[in-house]
Order: structure tokens, then C-alpha cells, then sequence
């Protein structure tokens, strides 16, 4: 989530400063350096679809497992 509001954040502040956003001096400097370090952080961490389908199968994983071994051991059966 936070890597859509910062690319929202660096995208709408380049429409702000215009021309200016591009240049690495003078008023667009920070914008320029927002615009650089967006596509940095956003490429390691992936798409955001994929790391959502990635959540949900370990997710899923995870249960399937947890409900095995309660499934496996009549003693947790009866404490749930």
C-alpha cells in the first residue's frame, strides 16, 4: 500500500512542478529525486497483484496445514 501512495505522492507533485520536476537542480530537485526513488522501491517489491496472489496461496498453505495437524490430534479437537 504504501509503495501506490508514494507513487501516487511523486506522480501528482511532477504534474505540480511541471518541466521543473525533471531537472536534478533548482526548484524540481526533490521532486526529480521522488520520481527516481518511486521506480526504485516498487521494482524490488513487485507488482502489487503479485504479491497479493503471493500472500493468499501462503496463506492458504498455512491453513491447509494447521488444519492437518488439528485434524491429525483428537486432543486439540477437543480444546477448539
Amino acid at each position: 500500500q504504501c509503495t501506490k501512495v508514494f507513487e501516487y505522492c511523486a506522480r501528482e507533485s511532477a504534474q505540480i512542478f511541471g518541466g521543473l520536476s525533471y531537472t536534478r537542480g533548482g526548484q524540481g530537485e526533490k521532486v526529480e529525486r521522488l520520481n527516481r526513488e518511486v521506480r526504485a522501491m516498487a521494482v524490488p517489491g513487485g507488482s502489487e497483484e503479485v504479491m497479493l496472489d503471493l500472500g493468499i496461496r501462503q496463506t492458504k498453505k498455512i491453513t491447509e496445514m494447521a488444519q492437518a495437524i488439528i485434524g491429525a490430534n483428537p486432543q486439540m479437537q477437543a480444546k477448539l
